[in-house]
């Protein structure tokens, strides 16, 4: 099914641009490995080679399309408010994914202010008590303000809607939102069923945050039997821009309101993980002895590939196309998509749709039969397992899907378990992946409630080199054929890969940390004349964080914990 992405903002388009990349080298790596496997087999397999070729331009047709040009783009629409970001991806691009003509640009910004971004209101021509140049969806009685009091907001439905609000008419700046709208349909026309939609944008910021809210809403307004997805980058506790709590606590009520399920990195768990020796190998680029990378250039005090926004980026790329990318043949012809897979699976419940998604490969020089303990080790050593904003509290996982790609047979559990039956299965599956994350992961007394959904296939993905791995682009210098895996991960080919997504309680700890920080914002009415001068006022962030504490409310419920201390006055 038809993947269309939309990047918005600075963070949505840099993450966008390396995803875009990984997808690319993914598909390249794809195709070669068939034309090899049809030159090799012989005439005996040439209809079964033909078939695995057809299935990865199936595969590939998700999520590029032939353009008008004859050439291949990436199905994705590039919208930023300044045009600096975007002009840098379409600078960087050799392979010619984007096109100009995907991108809708605005020229002055929008101040990481979340009510400018998604109002679109003149900043010089409105004051604190200007009317905005919209009104809400539901119109109100002259009585009651656009944000009615009394109306109380619920899980399901955003603290703050205006959706028939519209640009300001003297400024073409202003007017961006309608060519992004046009654009969408023409996407959505190009594709040969119903899309589903990614949407990449920033928590923290102006453009990502606000006027991917807007958007968002409009394609539950126009695509009701799409699926929606966003990818959302979470700001550091200590601070990316002042408005940051704020910006978020709008945002995130829009995405539960209108996302069908929500991937949530956060800026500092990303950091995290570089920091860790020990899945220096998993990371995307990450050098062999886990030390190269780090900013100061000591061996061993650090990740892979570095701290830095290039890596981060790459991370989340990595992270995504471990989830996205067909699983098999039967996957990309079938038309579910791993979406609406998510979506039926872990996100079934609409008020635990945040979740988070990792995937690691596996360490080369692996015996083949220790190939799925391996990435089970690796999974627990990359994902957080304490939580720093509830105290170091440890983090339970109540449900997860599991993709395990590229394994061969005899690596995974069989579906049947040893007695035949499914039950044995799914409780001895259950159990390694909790052991997995050490005696401070999921909580025992979540096992016969937790759901854990596997999904194999042999579609491996493709790794990218390792920095000063010995071999790196050569054959490799030990290890017997079929018995590890080191040779193909060392020269970047392919690599046996597990993603986890998983529904996990360090989402609680991030709503009520980023919520507490928005109402003393509020408390002190610090920045709330930016968001009045665009037409939303400190009542609505307050409704909005009721939206978030519900939703931390039902993630406790889930993951059995008592209930939280928070309360919006």
């Amino acid at each position: 099914m038809p993947t269309i992405t939309l990047q918005v903002g600075q963070c949505g388009n840099q993450v966008g641009q390396a995803l875009f990349e990984r997808l690319a080298a993914q598909s390249a790596f794809a195709s070669t490995s068939n034309t090899l496997s049809s030159s090799s087999s012989g005439a005996s397999t040439a209809a079964t080679s033909t078939a695995t070729h057809l299935d990865c331009a199936a595969a590939d047709n998700e999520v590029f399309r032939t353009g008008p040009d004859g050439r291949r783009r990436a199905r994705c629409l590039l919208i930023d408010t300044e045009p600096k970001v975007v002009n840098g991806v379409l600078a960087a691009d050799r392979q010619g994914l984007f096109s100009r003509q995907q991108c809708y640009l605005g020229q002055s910004g929008r101040g990481n202010n979340w009510a400018f971004g998604y109002n679109q209101l003149n900043n010089s021509s409105s004051s604190a008590s200007a009317t905005p140049y919209g009104k809400p969806a539901t119109a109100p009685s002259t009585a009651t303000p656009p944000w009615r009091p009394g109306g109380g907001p619920t899980a399901l439905g955003p603290a703050w809607v205006s959706s028939t609000a519209t640009e300001d008419p003297s400024q073409q700046e202003f007017r961006i939102l309608d060519q992004v709208y046009d654009g969408i349909r023409r996407e959505a026309e190009e594709a040969d069923g119903c899309p589903n939609f990614l949407l990449i944008h920033s928590l923290a910021g102006g453009s990502g945050s606000g006027m991917g809210s807007r958007i968002l809403e409009h394609l539950r307004a126009n695509y009701p039997l799409s699926y929606i997805a966003a990818a959302s980058v979470a700001p550091r506790a200590a601070g990316d821009t002042p408005m940051q709590s704020l910006n978020a606590v709008m945002s995130l009520s829009f995405l539960q309101a209108y996302a069908d399920v929500v991937m949530l990195f956060s800026n500092q768990d990303l950091m995290d993980a570089f920091q860790r020796p020990a899945v220096a190998p998993l990371l995307p680029g990450g050098s062999e002895q886990g030390g190269a990378g780090t900013a100061a250039g000591s061996s061993g005090g650090g990740g892979g590939a570095g701290g830095g926004l290039a890596a981060l980026n790459r991370l989340v790329a990595h992270n995504l196309v471990g989830w996205l990318w067909p699983l098999d043949a039967a996957d990309a012809l079938g038309g579910v998509g791993r979406i609406r897979d998510t979506v039926a699976t872990v996100a079934a419940d609409p008020c635990s749709k945040l979740l988070e998604t990792w995937t690691v490969h596996c360490h080369p020089n692996v015996p083949v039969s220790a190939l799925w303990a391996d990435s089970l080790r690796s999974l627990g050593a990359l994902m957080p397992r304490s939580d720093p904003l509830r105290g170091g509290r440890h983090i339970t996982t109540a449900g997860a899907l599991l993709l395990a790609r590229g394994y061969p047979p005899a690596a995974v559990p069989p579906p049947g378990g040893a007695s035949g039956g499914g039950a044995g299965a799914h409780s001895s599956l259950l159990s390694a992946y909790m052991r997995s994350l050490g005696p401070h992961g999921a909580a025992p007394s979540l096992a016969p409630d937790a759901s854990l959904v596997l999904r194999c296939g042999q579609a491996a993905l493709w790794r990218e080199p390792r920095r000063g791995a010995a071999g790196a682009g050569t054959a490799g210098a030990s290890g017997g054929a079929g018995a590890t895996t080191g040779k193909a991960s060392a020269a970047g080919a392919a690599a046996p890969s597990l993603t986890a997504v998983c529904n996990r309680s360090s989402v609680i700890g991030l709503l009520e940390d980023t919520v507490a920080r928005a109402l003393a914002l509020c408390d002190a009415g610090a920045y709330l004349h930016w968001y009045a001068r665009h037409g939303c006022s400190g009542h609505a962030v307050r409704e909005a964080a009721r939206v978030l504490l519900d939703v931390a409310d039902c993630y406790r419920q889930t993951h059995r914990l008592p209930p939280g201390e928070y309360d919006v006055p």
